[in-house]
């Protein structure tokens, strides 16, 4: 069985390698036989690869021009990205089974993702691929154009719309009328502890996951929990609160050069403090996820941080900028972990991590066994399958 996954996988940002890498074991585990293609929306080729040099400063400029001009330089950029890998992605659009999906994709930033994935999906209604729409994001941000870019999946042999949250659900219920009825699909990175195996912890170990509030905001759909201090001083703030609670501080990031940039000032600020370790920057999502599973507890923007340290079973408190963080701190029964309120301190943080990780009745519950959602996972692997079961049995 030949299975493409049209997603992020060399993204920069490693959580969507993550979700990739997570896919696949889930496949293989199910389906021993499967071979999995991998393919970039992005077109990259390889983990480090540059597709749009300057991206910050482009993205600045950009968000200064009007809608029109914006799409119109979209379309002319983007388009012509994917000419140069369309051989490769028509190859790969040859399969059993198409996996759009996951991560946040459905969503129109100056048409950046409608554009991409028309692409994608032109070729899949040409193969008539048995396609699946799987463990997505959907924001309620399209434009009439980004709309009908996103359309063109309605052409393909659509066989599972399956966001991963209820937001999300209802985002693309209303906003692509005509697709088969969303059910929600949970994350596979939630399948990360047994994707990438035992990971040891160490006992006070907070593991600060460091995001650029510039980046965020060019994405957001809501205020960005901290905004009202931001940067490094935000960070800075938060390790030295967390450090006079007696606790030791990793800090990290997902792997976007904003987010690297800003660590690297965030870790030569707080230099002298021997209990704040700073490990070398992941290059790979594997080496995302050790950093992330050796701490008993992770803060974090980033969702698939706090994804990840939850299937790990470690504690988790959620910086909220974008509805799907809240939304999955919902799906796993932790609302209290979470926070969207943009003037929260660094104290205010703190007394949260203090809250996750004195809450025995969560870690007992997790002691010695996956946490609930990972069987959702796992379900949704299950569904994902049966897109094509359906039609060989048929």
């Amino acid at each position: 069985m030949k299975i493409t996954q049209f997603g992020l996988c060399y993204s920069p940002n490693l959580g969507d390698g993550v979700i990739a890498e997570c896919l696949a074991h889930g496949l293989r585990m199910r389906e021993p036989s499967a071979e999995i293609t991998h393919v970039d929306l992005s077109g990259r080729q390889a983990f480090g690869a540059v597709t749009i040099a300057n991206r910050e400063t482009i993205l600045a400029i950009v968000d200064r021009l009007p809608l029109w001009l914006r799409q119109r330089l979209a379309l002319w950029k983007l388009n012509h990205v994917v000419d140069g890998v369309e051989a490769d992605w028509r190859k790969a659009a040859q399969c059993d089974l198409a996996v759009i999906g996951g991560g946040q994709i459905l969503s129109d930033a100056n048409l950046n993702f409608p554009i991409k994935v028309s692409r994608a999906a032109r070729l899949l209604s040409e193969t008539r691929a048995p396609t699946a729409i799987y463990a997505v994001g959907v924001s309620r941000n399209w434009t009439h154009r980004g709309a009908a870019l996103f359309g063109d999946l309605l052409g393909t042999d659509l066989r599972l719309v399956g966001p991963r949250d209820n937001a999300s659900a209802a985002a693309i219920t209303v906003q692509l009328p005509g697709a088969p009825e969303a059910e929600v699909i949970a994350d596979p990175g939630l399948l990360a502890a047994e994707c990438y195996g035992p990971q040891v912890s160490e006992a006070d170990l907070i593991g600060v996951c460091v995001t650029d509030f510039t980046l965020l905001g060019h994405h957001a759909d809501s205020a960005i929990a901290g905004q009202a201090i931001g940067g490094a001083r935000f960070y800075c703030d938060l390790v030295r609160a967390l450090r006079a609670r007696g606790h030791r501080v990793r800090l990290f990031s997902n792997g976007a050069a904003e987010d690297r940039d800003l660590r690297r000032r965030v870790a030569a600020q707080v230099a002298d403090d021997a209990g704040v370790d700073v490990p070398p920057d992941a290059e790979r999502p594997a080496t995302l996820v050790a950093q992330i599973a050796g701490c008993s507890a992770v803060v974090a923007h980033r969702l698939h941080a706090c994804i990840v340290a939850h299937s790990y079973g470690r504690a988790i408190v959620g910086l909220g900028w974008d509805r799907k963080l809240q939304s999955f701190f919902e799906g796993v029964g932790l609302s209290a972990n979470f926070t969207g309120d943009p003037s929260i301190d660094a104290d205010g943080i703190a007394i949260l991590v203090e809250g996750a990780l004195t809450d025995i009745g969560m870690l007992q519950a997790m002691e010695g066994q996956s946490p609930p959602a990972v069987a959702d996972a796992w379900a949704g692997i299950d569904r994902l399958l049966a897109c094509v079961r359906v039609r060989s049995e048929g």
